[in-house]
């Protein structure tokens, strides 16, 4: 028996997802089509519990979109005495603390795995047993004292990932009973019981979720509110728990990308702006390797020349260094051209108290050596200074470090300590807790040293330049055992994280073209620089790996092939807004420092596109940068992308076929009728490419754009075969009488009030077209416009303009001209036109709600009514087609009231086709089941015995066999009436000429001539 029949009573039943307590309107049923088992081996408790069942309300919008239900209102019996299973008991649980047992989990558990790890003991309880994590039911076939073996996503529910978060600060909770409601799948059913006693078969009235915790009215009732799963449209699309932060105190240094500081040492002048200048003591002899110097400068001491060491390189004359170091001591005559590399090639400086001065040593081999006369006749000799040595120190490899400790630590074990020695220099530098770069100076000497730090590559082209320009020094260089060597290439260096920039120079880039040099004269020996900003954490671009707080739900081992979109939000301190940028990573494991875990690192693909990201960080005084998954559709069609939507909390197919997004909404495929969404999406024109962001973004208007571009809606169908509402698209403007759910007859009708006509109009004059959107700028960069002028200068100059706003579109793709965007939008813009352009028909009246159990809104129904008016003068409609906007359905009492708009249009569909797979006989063939209908639908199920249809041979349509009559059709067989003459197959039947078709075959699409005639006087008709 069918729920339709007008004769019986509608009995109810609600199952909470998880909950083994199933609650219905009377005395359960003995014998029902409801499942008797939530899980295996664990069966529904079923009871008698619900009071009042509330209406049935929805609507949609005649330009496409995501249908509007309203809630529908349970009401349960609260019995005291009732024992466990009463709802007050049930639903009367407050939170965790209501559980009779609960356990923290001890680790993430992703969406896939059966092992969970917990911190209770839970293997005193019986098994098999339902429990419960999140809004997740499992299954647990059996526990030990910290392990619980368990079934996922049991009851109606869906797996999750649940991970420890914020360091541990919330961890999930395994308990046994559900004690949060709110959010949890329901459904409630629908059957009839007959005057028998048998019961229908039950149809799900709403499938969707628990909107609010349970009310309790005066104590011995408690309500349920109920919407559909279209309400999760409506949610920000977010995965509140995968989102983590930067670590801040902790850097991971990969040893490749920002893992080395680099900086640059130097001497400068004295308080005069003098260089160590010295002349010959002519009063003692003056050799070519042996001589005295003095200073001008009275009673120097030793120190005058501690900056320097001759027993570093000298350069390319001696020791096949390219330059001599910066501290190497060669002595030039004062006035010589820089060029000219003539000096005395010293190999030691003895300090000598007796004449205060210095007993020089030299090597006379090298060609460019003084001889005795030059030095004698030299005047004075100097050292040369403002010249420069490159210091470069690994950071870490593969290694979480403090940060910034990590510097000072550096600095201290591997930075200068002393002026001598390749490993020495002229100063050191540490940085201070108040973010203060302290420079000391590591002699006595009367000469100023000077560090000097770059904020990127540009920034030391730029130092390089100056010193270039200002002094003839040669760019600093790196001097080690094995010769020397230039600066780091882009992003070797760390130079992110400081902000060296003064107080009116711009903000930094990746590119940043500053530096700044810190000098420490001898009185004080040293200096101070006032960082502007320091990181507190941060990501340099280019490193192989993001430091965050928490896990993002990612898998902890790589495999080929599967990578996910990790999406940050940052404060782009450069250009002062919050930017979102994209970063394709493999997986994610833990990190430690000294033995205890500080977080999880995520491993950025190799093939990630570094060239379009930046680096980040969260500064001091700015909003902390935000990471999370997010999800990237490339070139799918509507239809895919609300399946990947839909499906997605995860990726992995858990959910189905699409499930392939790190987020979504989280859906099983056995409430969404994917083929609705595949047949309809195959149709539309466009393909998409888009990024959704998982950090509140709400789906509804990218759906309600992507449905009006389509000219469909999204509604829950009950399925009259299962009669499972689910998930599905419904097309617009598709007022064919073939693909109507219901006929109305005149007598169908509730005699009070009558059926009635109206005028609605709700009209369209203009449509907005946004796309090439920018998820770093979270804009759109163009849109297009069009007009029905017709219809503005009919409505007196009315605009009434809708949006869409479609951030999948590119105008890549079709072109950046105002041609290409006329031509790219235009099909949508004629359908959507054509239909709302004009006030449209309105049915509305009353019928029963058996008869109208498996109607929705978007549903299309044949009506029949005096009452009604067409498009005509005249009163009377028979066999009139039309949508159903709206739907008001009584459930416990009776009637339903239905809004029906028609178009009067009556397009028609593609007409039918089969492929010729085989050639069994000379007068039957074997046809290929569904090569033209959606899953489970036959292309034969469209031709009948009696039908004439050609053949055309596959590219070869000139020399079709023409008037085959169909003598019997037998699963994928067809025999004709006589000999059929077809020699080739993977060609197609179609039906034959118009005029010789078939009635049903005259009903669908056929081309007309120029005079818009099908044969002689049909007129052509719309196609849908």
């Amino acid at each position: 028996m069918t729920i339709t029949r007008e004769h019986g009573r509608r009995i109810f039943a609600l199952q909470v997802s998880g909950l083994e307590y199933r609650y219905h309107s009377t005395t359960p049923p003995s014998t029902t089509s409801l499942d008797s088992n939530i899980a295996t081996s664990i069966a529904y408790i079923d009871q008698e519990g619900i009071s009042s069942v509330g209406a049935f309300s929805a609507s949609i919008d005649p330009s496409g979109g995501v249908g509007q239900y309203s809630a529908i209102s349970i009401t349960l019996q609260i019995d005291r005495k009732g024992g466990l299973g009463d709802p007050g008991v049930i639903f009367g649980r407050c939170g965790a603390r209501s559980a009779s047992k609960r356990s923290q989990l001890t680790g993430d558990v992703n969406r896939v795995e059966t092992t969970i790890n917990v911190n209770t003991d839970f293997s005193g309880l019986s098994y098999p047993r339902l429990l419960h994590i999140g809004s997740e039911t499992i299954r647990a076939s059996s526990a030990t004292s910290s392990v619980i073996t368990a079934t996922r996503a049991q009851g109606n529910t869906t797996a999750q990932n649940h991970n420890l978060g914020l360091e541990g600060s919330f961890v999930p909770e395994v308990v046994t009973e559900i004690t949060t409601f709110r959010g949890r799948r329901a459904k409630l059913l629908m059957a009839h019981r007959y005057p028998d006693g048998t019961v229908s078969t039950y149809i799900e009235v709403i499938n969707g979720f628990i909107e609010q915790s349970p009310i309790v009215e005066t104590g011995d009732s408690i309500s349920l509110s109920i919407v559909p799963l279209t309400a999760l449209i409506d949610t920000e699309l977010s995965d509140k728990i995968n989102q983590s932060r930067l670590v801040q105190g902790y850097h991971y240094f990969d040893g490749n990308y920002g893992s080395a500081l680099e900086y640059a040492i130097g001497l400068g002048y004295d308080t005069d702006h003098t260089p160590p200048t010295l002349f010959p003591d002519v009063s003692t002899p003056i050799t070519a390797n042996t001589f005295n110097i003095k200073s001008l400068s009275p009673n120097i001491s030793s120190d005058y020349l501690a900056d320097f060491d001759p027993s570093l390189p000298s350069g390319p004359d001696r020791d096949e260094y390219i330059g001599a170091h910066p501290r190497y001591p060669k002595l030039k005559r004062f006035i010589q051209a820089p060029f000219n590399n003539a000096g005395v090639f010293t190999t030691a400086l003895t300090f000598d108290s007796s004449f205060d001065g210095y007993t020089v040593n030299a090597d006379s081999s090298p060609i460019d050596s003084l001889t005795a006369t030059e030095i004698t006749n030299s005047g004075f000799l100097n050292v040369a200074v403002n010249r420069y040595e490159l210091k470069q120190h690994q950071l870490g490899t593969s290694e979480v470090k403090e940060w910034p400790d990590v510097l000072n630590d550096v600095l201290a074990s591997s930075g200068p300590s002393t002026t001598q020695g390749l490993n020495g220099g002229v100063a050191r530098w540490r940085l201070n807790s108040d973010n203060v770069i302290r420079v000391n100076k590591l002699s006595n000497s009367p000469f100023a040293a000077k560090v000097v730090l770059w904020n990127g590559f540009n920034g030391f082209s730029n130092f390089k330049q100056h010193i270039e320009s200002e002094f003839g020094s040669a760019s600093p260089r790196l001097y080690t055992n094995n010769g020397t060597s230039l600066n780091f290439p882009p992003g070797i260096g760390l130079y992110y994280p400081l902000d060296i920039g003064g107080e009116n120079d711009p903000i930094p880039t990746d590119q940043g073209d500053t530096f700044t040099e810190i000098t420490a004269s001898t009185e004080p020996r040293n200096g101070f620089f006032n960082l502007r900003n320091i990181a507190r954490g941060y990501y340099q671009n280019f490193e192989s790996k993001i430091l965050i707080e928490s896990s993002l739900g990612l898998p902890t081992f790589e495999t080929a092939g599967e990578t996910y979109d990790v999406i940050v939000k940052f404060f782009d301190r450069s250009t002062q807004t919050t930017r979102k940028q994209t970063f394709i990573v493999t997986h994610e494991t833990g990190a430690t420092f000294g033995g205890q875990a500080v977080g999880r690192l995520l491993h950025i693909a190799d093939f990630n596109n570094f060239q379009g990201n930046v680096s980040f960080a969260d500064w001091q005084g700015s909003e902390r940068v935000l990471i999370f998954r997010g999800s990237q559709v490339v070139e799918d069609n509507a239809g895919e992308i609300m399946l990947k939507l839909l499906e997605s909390g995860g990726g992995d197919q858990v959910n189905g076929t699409y499930d392939v997004l790190g987020i979504g909404l989280n859906i099983s495929s056995s409430d969404i009728d994917e083929e609705s969404f595949l047949s309809i999406g195959a149709s539309c024109p466009y393909t998409f490419t888009n990024q959704f962001a998982g950090d509140g973004t709400n789906l509804r208007p990218t759906f309600d754009s992507l449905l009006k571009l389509m000219g469909a809606c999204l509604v829950m169908k009950r399925d009259e075969t299962t009669g499972r509402s689910r998930l599905s698209l419904q097309s617009l403007g598709a007022e064919r009488s073939t693909d109507t759910s219901l006929a109305i007859e005149s007598g169908d009708w509730l005699a009070d009030p009558a059926p009635y006509w109206d005028i609605y109009e709700d009209i369209v004059t203009q449509i907005k077209y946004e796309f090439d959107y920018d998820i770093d700028e979270d804009s759109f960069l163009n849109e297009v416009i069009f007009n029905n002028q017709e219809a503005i200068n009919r409505y007196g100059g009315e605009r009434s303009k809708i949006t869409l706003s479609l951030p999948g579109v590119s105008s890549r793709d079709f072109g950046r001209n105002a041609g290409d965007n006329f031509n790219f939008f235009l099909p949508s813009s004629s359908r959507i036109f054509n239909i709302l352009s004009n006030p449209l028909r309105v049915w509305r009246g009353l019928i029963g709600t058996g008869p109208s159990a498996f109607l929705d809104v978007g549903s299309y129904v044949t009506v029949s009514s005096p009452h009604l008016k067409g498009y005509s003068d005249s009163y009377g409609v028979t066999n009139g087609v039309g949508m159903i906007r709206s739907i008001n359905q009584e459930l416990m009492s009776e009637g339903c009231e239905i809004e029906l708009l028609t178009t009067g249009l009556s397009p028609v569909a593609w007409n039918t086709s089969a492929i010729v797979s085989f050639i069994s006989s000379s007068t039957t063939v074997v046809v290929d089941t569904n090569a033209f209908s959606r899953s489970g639908v036959s292309d034969l199920s469209f031709f009948d015995i009696g039908d004439i249809v050609d053949y055309l041979p596959q590219g070869d349509h000139d020399n079709a066999i023409i008037g085959l009559e169909i003598q019997s059709i037998s699963s994928n067989t067809i025999t004709f009436t006589s000999a059929h003459g077809i020699s080739a197959n993977k060609g197609t039947l179609e039906p034959t000429t118009f005029a010789n078709a078939s009635a049903i075959h005259q009903a669908d699409a056929y081309l007309s001539n120029a005079s818009n005639i099908i044969n002689t006087d049909t007129e052509a008709q719309e196609f849908s």
